[in-house]
């Protein structure tokens, strides 16, 4: 949730949305300011693409807030809460047909519902797949996108991991691969859901280990994502995305993805190595840059901040001053 601070620059809203209700944040400049400087990065923005911040699984808008604090002023930015996940309404699985389409549209129809244009497209984890999804379904509206971390890949590099763990003689499976198995099987997996909801030991454990520096798992950081698994329907839409696993795992090829793309990957991430997922990615998406996160593994965006919205900046404007250069090109062009 917002606390007094983040309400003076971001404003939360609710929106009706079919199959259900969903969370977003909205942070925009503002052209009256105190600050001088934030009144002409307000006066920029207006010819800036909008920022859409998209979070992973089991995650919410919140996991972004070290970027909305950061970039607060310069650029118009959104933040949601997947429709099953934070805030957002949480059907099950026989009500609604979670997938990266599902989540691709709902991306689609904020955009739309802020009349934007076109994007930038900013997700993390699960959060990279969807954008990756709505860039493909909607190009005409991602201008590009960047991924963190992201989830996605064709077999999404499970078999690959599972053999460096052999080949490193790793003998205990960690908590998040326990988990898995235990969500995926009949039974089982109701009652793992319903006592994931309920403890908060499990989401301190998934925690630590997506963190590479345990000092970040803070009990204020275990309650945001503890409360949002408390929510009426919770368990059961996490268990419905965990079971349908093949679903997001995209059937990309390589030059499926034209735009421009900036990956960013924590170098201690455990369960999605970036030494596995970085050339698979860069296979498929081969004009992406790519930017290694140090001391951080899957959560880089909250683990190392300052480092990561630093090149995202660095990227977007990247993307805004090639714009300018091609509308600048365009009008020289001679007429015929």
């Amino acid at each position: 949730m917002l606390s007094k601070d983040e309400k003076l620059y971001i404003n939360e809203h609710y929106v009706s949305w079919k199959p259900g209700k969903f969370r977003y944040w909205e942070s925009l400049p503002n052209l009256d300011a105190a600050d001088p400087q934030e009144r002409v990065w307000a006066q920029q923005s207006k010819d800036k693409p909008a920022l859409v911040f998209i979070h992973g699984y089991a995650a919410s808008i919140e996991h972004w807030r070290e970027a909305f604090k950061s970039l607060r002023g310069r650029y118009r930015m959104y933040g949601l809460d997947l429709l099953g996940f934070g805030y957002s309404e949480k059907l099950p699985g026989s009500k609604v047909n979670y997938s990266a389409d599902l989540w691709a549209k709902q991306i689609r129809d904020l955009v739309a519902h802020k009349d934007e244009e076109r994007v930038i497209l900013v997700g993390h984890s699960m959060g990279g797949m969807a954008a990756i999804q709505c860039a493909l379904n909607y190009p005409e509206r991602v201008q590009a996108l960047v991924l963190v971390d992201s989830s996605g890949l064709p077999d999404q590099g499970k078999l690959e991991v599972e053999a460096l763990n052999q080949e490193r003689k790793v003998k205990r499976p960690g908590f998040d691969m326990l988990m898995f198995n235990a969500l995926s099987a009949p039974l089982l997996g109701e009652a793992a859901a319903l006592a994931m909801s309920a403890s908060a030991w499990a989401a301190r454990a998934g925690l630590e280990q997506a963190y590479w520096d345990k000092r970040k798992v803070t009990p204020q950081l275990v309650e945001q994502f503890h409360a949002p698994l408390r929510t009426p329907g919770a368990a059961f839409s996490y268990l419905a995305v965990t079971r349908n696993f093949t679903k997001f795992q995209l059937p990309l090829k390589s030059g499926d993805l034209k735009l421009p793309t900036l990956i960013m990957w924590g170098e201690h991430d455990r369960a999605m190595k970036p030494e596995i997922m970085l050339p698979q990615w860069q296979k498929l998406i081969p004009q992406a840059e790519v930017y290694l996160v140090k001391d951080a593994a899957h959560c880089p965006q909250d683990e190392k901040p300052d480092d990561l919205n630093a090149r995202l900046t660095e990227f977007v404007e990247q993307q805004i001053a090639l714009g300018k250069s091609a509308t600048s090109t365009h009008e020289r062009l001679p007429r015929i």
